[in-house]
């Protein structure tokens, strides 16, 4: 049974979504694998050699099994949505939001840059960076559902300014959560 072409855009919307949901948990667990992994390889040997296999086992499977195929579905499903409907591209949001997906797929490629020195035991990021890297893709994902729910309602100059804002508190916590972990000099 093949669907109406009218329910064809509600399909690929839900196919849309699905893929960002999949796309966005798999790269939070990937950063929460990269921390750990990090931290594994302080650890003495043989001990680090077997956290180290293991987990650059179960990024490599979230990195080609999760990540890059939704990232790809999204971008597919994205396209095709952007086909039937050709009139959207002169949108502003619309150029918001390729801007983002742009960005997107950038930060996709530094995951996986991330994925692959850590692999060859070559990061060598501070816990805070990584940490602060993971926060990229929330930034991210918080822009892109914002960018596409108030479309109609705020102008993108203040869909900007917000992300400004949202930055700037991200900013602002990792300074205080690395003041926080700075030996003081008393001690």
């Amino acid at each position: 049974m093949e669907p109406e072409p009218s329910s064809l855009p509600a399909l690929l919307g839900a196919a849309h979504l699905l893929a960002l949901v999949g796309y966005f948990a798999a790269v939070f667990h990937l950063v929460r694998l990269f921390n750990a992994h990090r931290h594994a390889l302080t650890k003495w040997e043989p001990e680090r050699g077997a956290l180290h296999t293991r987990f650059a086992s179960m990024e490599r499977r979230a990195l080609f099994g999760l990540a890059w195929p939704m990232l790809l579905l999204l971008l597919a499903t994205g396209a095709w949505m952007l086909w039937l409907h050709p009139g959207l591209i002169k949108e502003p949001f619309m150029m918001v939001k390729l801007g983002l997906v742009a960005l997107l797929f950038g930060y996709q490629l530094m995951v996986h840059r991330v994925q692959a020195r850590l692999n060859a035991a070559d990061l060598n990021w501070s816990g805070v960076r990584l940490w602060v890297f993971g926060h990229g893709s929330t930034l991210l994902l918080v822009a892109l559902v914002l960018s596409m729910a108030l479309r109609d309602h705020l102008g993108w100059i203040w869909g900007s300014i917000g992300l400004l804002v949202l930055g700037g508190v991200i900013a602002y916590l990792v300074a205080s959560m690395r003041k926080d972990r700075e030996p003081s000099e008393n001690a």
